[in-house]
């Protein structure tokens, strides 16, 4: 694939989709709730085609969601289901949005959840454990939906919970008295210094390999943030290479109009404001001095409209690609990249 060949979010995966036929045929098999999928199945024609779901769980985000009997803001409520609670995704539909910007609807057990304020995650424990963490550490992801820290293995005491695919720096590994493995996060937990502690098996290693730059020595590469539609689309030249959704800053905090350039970027932060404190946030890439900066994502799930303080809400996989691309070049021991004056990538926001 050349440089000027369009990327998908998930660098280069390629995409799919899944037929009613197919769909149905995979009811039959018993991979969906089959009793379900017969109820509402039966109206199906009224919506799009159902899609494969974006993964196999979903984390509800607000404090209350509705299970709706169709993929319906108006469609009667069967349940509702809260904060932090994991429900399987079995698919994926278009149907009737709650706000014009967001007409995608997951089908959960019981009905449809609106996709707005839930973050799909996996639930897949990581295999690989590095016992011995040279410094400066490595980069890591979360792998669950949410772990929580304890400021020591063998304490009963935990901290707060840490969210599907946040990211660290892991600064040190130890044994319990279980002999079970915990890594030790920095950056994204902390500032400066070794912080709590979390099963290592709910952390996946981020290699330099994950991390590469995409793309690197073009001179000619930038990017484009349009509010009205909200979307972001990165260019090499006069073609675009990428684009995602993006959710910039609500009325009275608006993200500046104009031209910038990148100033500094890094691997993952702890956001901290008059009314939040977000660890781990994904891939900062900041083009103003007052911290405006294109990050990942895990609080909301609900792009094409205004949600953040000012910054560029964008899903934190589409997180990974913009940070990989722009200039400056990250080294990965390093915890915040600087670009020299005038080296960083353009972007420009109308």
């Amino acid at each position: 694939m050349t440089a000027t060949q369009p990327y998908s979010e998930d660098n280069q995966t390629p995409m799919y989709s899944l037929t009613r036929r197919r769909f149905l045929t995979l009811a039959s098999l018993g991979v969906v709730n089959l009793a379900l999928s017969r109820r509402v199945l039966a109206n199906r024609d009224d919506y799009e085609d159902f899609l494969p779901p974006p993964s196999a769980w979903g984390r509800v985000i607000s404090w209350q969601q509705a299970v709706r009997a169709g993929p319906s803001a108006t469609a009667r409520v069967q349940a509702y289901v809260g904060f932090d609670e994991i429900i399987p995704l079995y698919a994926q539909v278009e149907g009737t949005p709650p706000w014009p910007t967001n007409p995608t609807w997951y089908m959960t057990g019981g009905g449809f959840v609106h996709s707005g304020y839930v973050q799909p995650v996996e639930t897949t424990p990581n295999a690989e454990i590095v016992t011995e963490v040279e410094p400066p550490g490595f980069w890591a992801e979360v792998c669950l939906p949410y772990v929580r820290g304890r400021w020591d293995p063998d304490s009963p005491g935990q901290t707060r919970k840490l969210y599907y695919e946040t990211v660290y720096r892991v600064v040190n590994a130890v044994q319990d008295s279980a002999n079970t493995w915990w890594y030790q996060l920095e950056q994204g937990l902390t500032y400066n210094t070794p912080g709590a502690f979390v099963p290592a098996s709910a952390m996946r290693r981020l290699t330099p390999q994950d991390l590469a730059p995409l793309a690197p020595g073009r001179d000619d590469k930038w990017m484009h943030l349009d509010i009205a539609t909200e979307t972001l689309i990165c260019y090499e030249g006069d073609q675009p290479v990428f684009s995602t959704r993006t959710a910039s800053g609500v009325w009275g905090m608006g993200t500046p109009l104009g031209e910038f350039e990148i100033l500094h970027k890094r691997f993952g932060w702890r956001m901290v404001g008059d009314d939040y404190d977000l660890a781990g946030v994904p891939f900062p890439v900041y083009f103003t001095r007052s911290g405006v900066a294109i990050h990942g994502t895990y609080w909301h799930n609900d792009y094409g409209r205004r949600h953040s303080h000012g910054c560029v809400n964008v899903a934190s996989r589409a997180a990974r690609w913009v940070f990989r691309w722009v200039d400056p070049v990250a080294d990965y021991s390093e915890g915040t990249v600087r670009a020299a004056d005038g080296a960083g990538t353009r972007i420009v926001v109308t």
